[in-house]
């Protein structure tokens, strides 16, 4: 089947969307399809000193990628990109489209067989309307949601259907060398608490700084990720000698930090801003599901997390330790009980098993696919 993805995220940059996107394809390819992606030509954001953009995202170079002409201008940039997306859809005559640009997706629900996959509500009165006219096309297949909390949202400010609507969250790599680990600072013999992610608001740098003040000797933490503002002002404000920051981490590295960690932190906050807060960022907390759980589940690792509703769509008592987003003591009990080596294993091993769990049930957005071709065939 010829797949075109369509997506708005800035390729390469150090956005969890962009590698949610560049993995996405790279599964559909290993599943037997033809994928092209299709990415806007934002190259006043890209990262620097890229040079392969397989390589620093860490997938195989098993689908194509096209840049297509982007205006910066706020009023047109939307319709501007979908205008070309949808000439260029044309060129390529896929069996499906696929993608995350709703715009995009919405032109080419006219003449294709088109899944929309949702990371958020409809957040203001047109994307309201063109998910609403999307869904009564007849081509238009399916909405894809991460988290069970969003399709609900979704339900509650939409006229679509609930079963248009397929839950799948989000994933990582089923396969992981667990022998590559990265050298850590500090003493090799003291657990190693990690954390992988942005640094900004409501990701829960501002928790760890709070534990790391008083937690027991024996214990260091390893921060992994930030960009050079964040990482820089928190330095500043965490002083302890068992904090070590590593920067940003390309996310073909960050697999042998994640296997060097004995436990990780995932410290979500009842706000979590979208990447670019500081420019009016989204609050994600009662929807969110985080790339980062499931590569801590992926790699085996020991996990402690906030107590929220949205992450016990996943997490729970047996495959997690689960606490208090706010509670510092909560959190420090919390490693103090993950010292245990052999709890540490159990805890571990039950999240690994459900990760597997959870990538068969994904398994449904790719038979989507399937069906959808079989019914225009």
């Amino acid at each position: 089947m010829k797949i075109v993805y369509i997506s708005n995220s800035i390729i390469p940059s150090r956005t969890a969307n962009s590698i949610h996107v560049m993995k996405m394809c790279q599964a559909f390819a290993d599943n037997g399809h033809e994928v092209v992606l299709l990415a806007p030509n934002r190259y006043k954001e890209y990262e620097n000193g890229v040079d392969d953009v397989y390589e620093y995202y860490g997938v195989r170079k098993n689908f194509e990628i096209q840049k297509l002409s982007y205006t910066y201008t706020r009023v047109l940039r939307n319709f501007y990109y979908a205008y070309h997306v949808l000439k260029e859809i044309k060129i390529i005559n896929p069996d499906i489209v696929y993608g995350r640009d709703l715009y995009g997706c919405f032109f080419s629900s006219y003449k294709y067989p088109t899944i929309f996959e949702a990371h958020a509500p409809m957040n203001n009165f047109v994307s309201k309307q063109l998910l609403n006219l999307m869904d009564k096309n007849h081509l238009y297949k399916h909405t894809v949601v991460i988290s069970d909390a969003l399709k609900n949202l979704i339900l509650k400010s939409q006229n679509i259907k609930s079963d248009k609507i397929v839950v799948a969250h989000d994933g990582a790599d089923e396969v992981v060398d667990f022998d590559i680990k990265a050298e850590l600072q500090g003493n090799k013999e003291s657990l190693k608490v990690g954390y992988v992610g942005h640094l900004y608001k409501g990701k829960g740098i501002e928790v760890i700084a709070d534990i790391a003040k008083k937690t027991s000797e024996g214990v260091e933490f390893h921060i992994v990720g930030g960009l050079e503002k964040d990482i820089n002002r928190w330095k500043s404000i965490i002083k302890n000698k068992n904090v070590y920051f590593y920067g940003f981490v390309p996310q073909n590295e960050v697999s042998s930090y994640i296997n060097a960690m004995d436990v990780c932190l995932l410290p979500n906050q009842k706000e979590v801003l979208t990447h670019g807060a500081d420019k009016g960022g989204m609050n994600i907390s009662d929807f969110t599901s985080p790339l980062k759980m499931f590569e801590y589940m992926a790699h085996k690792k020991a996990i402690i997390c906030s107590d929220l509703p949205v992450l016990r769509e996943i997490l729970n008592e047996d495959n997690s330790v689960l606490v208090k987003c706010d509670d510092i003591l909560d959190w420090r009990k919390a490693i103090e009980v993950l010292q245990d080596d052999s709890l540490r294993l159990q805890i571990a091993n039950r999240a690994y098993e459900d990760f597997i769990k959870i990538i068969a049930k994904n398994q449904k957005a790719q038979e989507a696919l399937k069906e959808t071709t079989e019914v225009n065939e």
